[in-house]
C-alpha cells in the first residue's frame, strides 16, 4: 500500500505545482493588462483594445486548465457576483435587440471582456499577495504617468507615442492618455491605494517612504492635469480617507499629518499654478465657459425620454446624437461625458439599476470586511495590515473614480475600466477572509458547465477579435498607402469586407471613391457609381447616419439625377438637422436645382451659426459672387424652369424652405 500512497501524494504535489504555476501565469497576464491599458493611449484605439481582448482570452484558457488541474476546485461567489452576472445576461439580450447591429455587438464584446476580467480576478487573484501585487503595479504606473505629465507641462510636449494631443491640452499634462481628465481619473483611483499602503501596511519603513514619495508625485500629476472634476473628486476622497484614519485611534496621527500636507500642497498649487486658477475660475463663470458637456447632457436626456426602461440601445448615444445635436456642437462627442447618464441613455433604467445594485453590494461588503479588520492593536498584536490597507485604499479610490464619472466618461476608457473592475473584483473577493460561506463546490457537472460557458466566451471573443483585427489592419494599411490610390482603395475594400456590418468602414470607402471620382480620368464615372453603392449600404446599416444619405445625394447630383437626390438630402437633414456640413451640401444641391434663394439661405444662415466652418464661409462667399453674375443666374433659372412641374408639387419641401 505504501507505493500506491506515495504515487497518489506525488500526483497531488505535481497538480499543486502546476496549479501554482497557472495561477502565476494569470497574475502576470493581469499585471500586463493593467499596465497596457493606460500606457497604450488608454486602450481606446481598436488595436490597443484587441490586446486586452487577447489577454482576456488567454486568461480564460488558463482558468479552464486550473479548473481541471486543481484537486479540490471551489468557486468563490461573493454577493456582488449576482448583479454582475445579471448585467451580463441583460447585455447579451439588449445588445442584440438594437437597430444598429454593429454598435450593439461592439458593446457586447466589451461587456464580455469586462465581465470575464471580473470573474477571473475574483477566482484567480485570491491569494494574499495578489491584491498587493496589483496595487503596487497600479501605484508604480501612476507614478510614472505623473512624471511624464509633469514633463509634458514643463516642455509643452504634445505627442504620446507619436500621436499628437489636442492643442487645448498644451498647458495640461495627460501622461500616456490623450485626455488629461482620464489621467486624473486614473490617479484618483491609485492615489488612495498609495496612501493606504504607506500608512496601514506591514511594509518596511524604507518601502513606506518610497510609497509616500509616489503619493506626492501622483498629487503633482493630478495638479498638472488641471482637471477640475478629477481634482475635486480626489479631494473629497482624500478627506474621506483621513476621516477613516481618524476613526481608528491607532492612525489618528497619520490622518493629521496627511491633512496638513494636503492643505499645504493645495495652497501652494492654487497660489503658484496659474492654469489651475484659470480653470477653476471658469467653472463658476457659466456664461463665459466654452464647456460643451451641459449640451451633451441635455441631448442625452432627450434621447433617454424615447426609451426610459431599456434605453435607446448600447452604443447608440453616439449613433443617435446627431438627431438632437445643438448648433453649438459640430464635433462628434461619442459619449455624454457623464458615465451615469451615458448608461441611463444607452442601457435604460434597467441597466443602470443593475449597476447601482452591484456598486451598493460592493460597498456593503467592503464595509463589513473593514469593520472586522479595524480592531485596535492591543487585541490583535499590530494595527498594521496589508489587507486593511488594500480594503481602505481600494474603496476610497473607487469612490474618487465614481465621483469623477459624473463629469467624465472614465468607464468608456478600457485602460481605466479594466483597472477599476479589477479593483472591484479584488475588493469583493475580500469576503473570503471573513467567511467560508461564499465558497461553492460545483462538482463534476458544475465544472463541465463552467468549462462550456468559458469556452463559448473564448470562441466568441476570438471570432470577433479576428474580424475586428483584420478590419483594423487593412484600415491602417489604407491610411499608410494614401499616396497610392489603387493600393489604398484595395486596402479600404478589404477592411469593409472584413467587417460587413461596420457602416463607418463602408462610408470611408465610399468617401475615398467619391474623391477619386472627382479626377478627370476614364474610370471616374465607374468610381462614382461604386461610391453610390457603398453609401447606400452604409445608409442601410445605420438608418440614423446623415453622411451616408448625404453622400448618396451628392453622387446622384453628379450623375445628373438631381430630382432623385432630393429625397436623400431630406433624409440627411432629418437625421442631423443642425450640422453645418449637411447644410452646406444642401445649399450646393439647391444650386443644382436652380433654387439660388434657398441655396443662399442654407449657406448664409449656416455660416452665421456659432460653429460654422471655414469651408462654409468660403462657399457662401463663392455663391454671393456667382449670384452677381447674370450668366450664372440665367443658367440657374433654366434649371429651375426645366423642373417646374416637380417644384410646384414640392412647395413645402424642407430643402426649399431653408434652415430652421
Amino acid at each position: 500500500m505504501q507505493p500506491a500512497n506515495k504515487d497518489v501524494k506525488g500526483r497531488d504535489r505535481l497538480r499543486d505545482r502546476v496549479d501554482t504555476l497557472l495561477a502565476s501565469v494569470i497574475l502576470v497576464l493581469f499585471l500586463f493588462t493593467l499596465a497596457w491599458g493606460p500606457v497604450a493611449l488608454g486602450g481606446r484605439r481598436p488595436g490597443c483594445f484587441l490586446v486586452i481582448q487577447g489577454a482576456t482570452i488567454a486568461m480564460l484558457g488558463v482558468w479552464v486548465a486550473r479548473i481541471w488541474v486543481q484537486r479540490r476546485f471551489r468557486l468563490l461567489w461573493p454577493p456582488m457576483c449576482w448583479p454582475v452576472l445579471g448585467f451580463l445576461l441583460y447585455a447579451i439580450f439588449r445588445c442584440r435587440a438594437v437597430e444598429v447591429e454593429y454598435a450593439g455587438r461592439q458593446q457586447l464584446v466589451q461587456a464580455l471582456v469586462y465581465g470575464a476580467i471580473f470573474f477571473l480576478a475574483v477566482n484567480n487573484l485570491n491569494r494574499r499577495h495578489s491584491s498587493t501585487a496589483v496595487s503596487l503595479t497600479l501605484i508604480a504606473l501612476g507614478t510614472l504617468l505623473s512624471l511624464f505629465a509633469v514633463f509634458q507641462l514643463a516642455t509643452h510636449y504634445q505627442k504620446v507615442w507619436g500621436v499628437s494631443r489636442m492643442d487645448q491640452y498644451v498647458e495640461r499634462g495627460s501622461g500616456t492618455f490623450l485626455n488629461p481628465n482620464h489621467l486624473a481619473g486614473f490617479l484618483g483611483l491609485t492615489l488612495p491605494l498609495a496612501l493606504g499602503f504607506t500608512v496601514m501596511s506591514r511594509f518596511s519603513a524604507t518601502i513606506k517612504v518610497v510609497l509616500g514619495y509616489c503619493a506626492v508625485v501622483m498629487l503633482a500629476g493630478l495638479v498638472v492635469s488641471v482637471s477640475r472634476g478629477g481634482i475635486m473628486a480626489s479631494v473629497i476622497a482624500l478627506l474621506t480617507f483621513c476621516i477613516v484614519l481618524l476613526s481608528q485611534r491607532d492612525f489618528w496621527k497619520s490622518a493629521v499629518i496627511i491633512l496638513c500636507v494636503l492643505t499645504a500642497l493645495g495652497v501652494l498649487a492654487v497660489s503658484q499654478f496659474d492654469s489651475l486658477q484659470k480653470r477653476f475660475d471658469k467653472m463658476v463663470q457659466h456664461d463665459k465657459v466654452g464647456d460643451e458637456r451641459p449640451l451633451y447632457w441635455d441631448a442625452a436626456w432627450q434621447l433617454f425620454d424615447h426609451h426610459q426602461l431599456w434605453g435607446i440601445g448600447p452604443g447608440h448615444f453616439d449613433v443617435e446624437f446627431p438627431s438632437v445635436r445643438p448648433w453649438e456642437v459640430q464635433a462628434r462627442p461619442t459619449f455624454t461625458h457623464n458615465d451615469y447618464l451615458n448608461t441611463l441613455c444607452d442601457w435604460g433604467c434597467a441597466g443602470l439599476g443593475i449597476i447601482l445594485v452591484a456598486c451598493g453590494t460592493l460597498y456593503w461588503g467592503a464595509f463589513q470586511v473593514w469593520w472586522n479588520l479595524r480592531r485596535p492593536a492591543h487585541e490583535i498584536g499590530s494595527s498594521f495590515s496589508d489587507r486593511t490597507a488594500f480594503v481602505v485604499g481600494a474603496a476610497i479610490g473607487l469612490m474618487a473614480l465614481m465621483l469623477h464619472c459624473f463629469v467624465e466618461f472614465n468607464m468608456q476608457i478600457p485602460g481605466l475600466a479594466v483597472a477599476a473592475i479589477t479593483i472591484m473584483a479584488l475588493l469583493a473577493a475580500q469576503w473570503r477572509f471573513a467567511t467560508e460561506r461564499f465558497w461553492a463546490n460545483p462538482g463534476w457537472i458544475g465544472k463541465i458547465i463552467l468549462t462550456a460557458i468559458l469556452a463559448a466566451i473564448m470562441v466568441y471573443l476570438s471570432i470577433q477579435g479576428l474580424r475586428k483585427g483584420t478590419e483594423t489592419y487593412w484600415q491602417a494599411r489604407a491610411d499608410a498607402e494614401a499616396a497610392s490610390p489603387e493600393r489604398c482603395l484595395a486596402s479600404a475594400t478589404k477592411a469593409a469586407e472584413a467587417e460587413p456590418m461596420d457602416w463607418e468602414a463602408d462610408r470611408l470607402l465610399a468617401d475615398y471613391l467619391w474623391k477619386l471620382s472627382a479626377n478627370d480620368e476614364p474610370d471616374s464615372l465607374e468610381r462614382l457609381k461604386q461610391a453610390l453603392t457603398w453609401y447606400t449600404k452604409a445608409k442601410q446599416l445605420n438608418p440614423f447616419d446623415a453622411y451616408a444619405p448625404l453622400g448618396c445625394g451628392m453622387c446622384l447630383d453628379r450623375l445628373d439625377k438631381t430630382e432623385e437626390a432630393t429625397e436623400y438630402f431630406e433624409v440627411a437633414l432629418r437625421n442631423d438637422p443642425h450640422n453645418c456640413y449637411v447644410n452646406l451640401e444642401i445649399g450646393r444641391h439647391c444650386v443644382e436645382l436652380g433654387e439660388l434663394d434657398a441655396a443662399k439661405l442654407w449657406m448664409e444662415q449656416g455660416a452665421e451659426r456659432r460653429a460654422a466652418t471655414e469651408e462654409a464661409d468660403a462657399e457662401t462667399e463663392k455663391l454671393r459672387r456667382n449670384m452677381a453674375d447674370p450668366l450664372f443666374v440665367a443658367e440657374a433659372a433654366n434649371r429651375r424652369a426645366s423642373k417646374a412641374q416637380k417644384l410646384e408639387r414640392n412647395k413645402t419641401d424642407p430643402i426649399l424652405l431653408g434652415p430652421k
